[in-house]
Formats: C-alpha cells, structure tokens, sequence
C-alpha cells in the first residue's frame, strides 16, 4: 500500500515539478488556499486553521509553503513577520496539530535556501556546513532550519531534512523566462563582464532532490545546486549560444560557490548537471 505525502505550497513552481515525481510511489496531498482538486485541502495560515483531513494517513510532509521574500515590495516589519509566519510558522502550526493527534511521520522534509551563507569562507568551494551569512536573509535560513528539526526532537518524525534551495530554472516559473527575454531584446547582453557566482539548478533536479528526501529518508541538511557551477555571464552565454547562434565559449567557473557534493554522496544523480544542459533542454522544451 502506497506511503502518503503531504506538500504544503501545493502550488509553487517547484512543487509543481515534484507532484508528478512522487505520484509514481505515493499518495499526495496538497495544502492550499485555494483548493481545487479533491486531493487539495485548504488551510489559512491568517487565522491559523486548516482542514485536518489533510493529515489523515500521512507518513511525510515536505514543507515548500512560503511567501516570496523578493516581490519587489519593500522589506518591511509586516512584510518580515508574513515571510517568517508562511514558513517557520507554518512548520510549527503542523507539528503542533500532529502532536495533538499524537501521529508520527517518517520524514519532514523542509525547504531552506542558499541565502543562509555569507559567502566568507576562506575556500572557493563551500559546502553545507559554510559560514553563516549576517542579516534578514541568514536569520531566516537558520530559524526556518530549527522549525524543521524541532520534529525530530519532539519525536514528531523520525527523520528530517533541510533542503536549501537555489535559483530555479524552468520555462513556466523563476527567473530563466525573463533572462531568456533580455537576450532576446538585447543580444549585446552576453557579452558584457559580470562572473559573479550564480547558484542555480534545473526545476527537475530542484524537485528530483526533494523526491530523493523522501524516497530515501535523508535526515541533515543539502545544498540544492547544479554541480558544475557557473557565473551569471554563462547562464547568458548559454541561452545566447541556443537562441541568437552567437557561439560564446563558456569557461569553468573558478570563483567562490556552493557545491553539491553532500546530495551526490547520497545517491543523487543529476539530470542536468551543466548550465549548457539546463539552458538547452529548457530552449528545447519552450
């Protein structure tokens, strides 16, 4: 009898891409605001209420619920109280209801983000345990981890893991469309200087490395970047080179970025682990 996941930000872009993925070993189910399917349930983290239906028969949940931390609105207190409430709040409302129907999980897995890191570690290569960056961005990281392993240590599931995400790119969400768009409009784009790290990951492998938590019962925390790392100059190389026929040579990165070594010893292999490959499957796919 197939396992029942929970996906809490039913909806997001790479929830999206990670439905189809574990639909082929489990039972999902969605929290969302907005319901619409049968297997959808609603909750409102405004008033803190739910469908608990929703927690009927689950062993996992993996937790992408969120609200955008970069909408072009300013950063203020109310905007900073709704990001930590859509994501540590969230985590600690469903742990809360699970310990008062007294029912366990086998795995949460949480999503995180890169913006943990402070990108001051005196090696080039930094992995999962890198310094820990200053201000909103870190803070938030380091808290919204702590949520996740509170169920762990309320014996609320018996594994946990953090997924600290990147940029995603796909054709129907993220930033890949609009950058696809600046090279199209402006081809000279390409060509200009600018080989600041750029920590990405094809939406696929991006939800393949959830697919994988769950699948596998990672417990620990893994950075969810391409392996082969690049600068935002080669992500416009790349599309430059699929879409004008302009042939830039992209060189390997040798700057300071984040690695993937922790997800690949544990199993996981990607599907598009060069920017060359994202960039020419998503121009493909388009």
């Amino acid at each position: 009898m197939k396992k029942t996941v929970l996906i809490t930000g039913g909806n997001s872009f790479i929830a999206k891409h990670l439905k189809p993925m574990l639909l082929q070993n489990y039972n999902v189910k969605l929290l969302s605001r907005n319901p619409q399917n049968s297997n959808e349930y609603i909750w409102d983290l405004d008033d803190w209420s739910m469908d608990e239906a929703a927690l009927d028969d689950v062993e996992y949940i993996v937790h992408l619920a969120g609200s955008k931390l970069n909408d072009g609105t300013p950063l203020t207190k109310e905007r900073m109280k709704l990001i930590y409430d859509t994501r540590i709040g969230a985590a600690d409302f469903l742990r809360e209801k699970l310990k008062a129907r007294n029912q366990k999980l086998i795995g949460f897995v949480s999503a995180s983000a890169i913006g943990y890191y402070g990108f001051t570690d005196s090696t080039l290569e930094i992995d999962e345990n890198g310094a820990k960056g200053i201000g909103f961005s870190a803070d938030l990281c380091e808290d919204w981890e702590k949520s996740a392993d509170r169920f762990k240590a309320e014996q609320v599931a018996s594994h946990v893991s953090k997924i600290r995400v990147s940029l995603a790119l796909g054709n129907n969400g993220g930033i890949f469309p609009m950058y696809k768009e600046m090279i199209k409009t402006n081809p000279k784009a390409a060509a200009q200087d600018n080989t600041d790290s750029f920590a990405w990951n094809h939406v696929e492998d991006m939800a393949g490395i959830f697919d994988f938590a769950v699948t596998h019962n990672l417990d620990g925390v893994y950075n969810s970047v391409a392996p082969v790392p690049a600068s935002l100059q080669d992500v416009f190389k790349a599309i430059s080179n699929n879409t004008a026929g302009t042939n830039y040579n992209i060189t390997p990165y040798e700057g300071k970025h984040l690695v993937a070594h922790k997800i690949i010893n544990a199993g996981y292999q990607f599907k598009y682990p060069t920017i060359e490959m994202t960039v020419n499957n998503l121009i493909v796919t388009a």
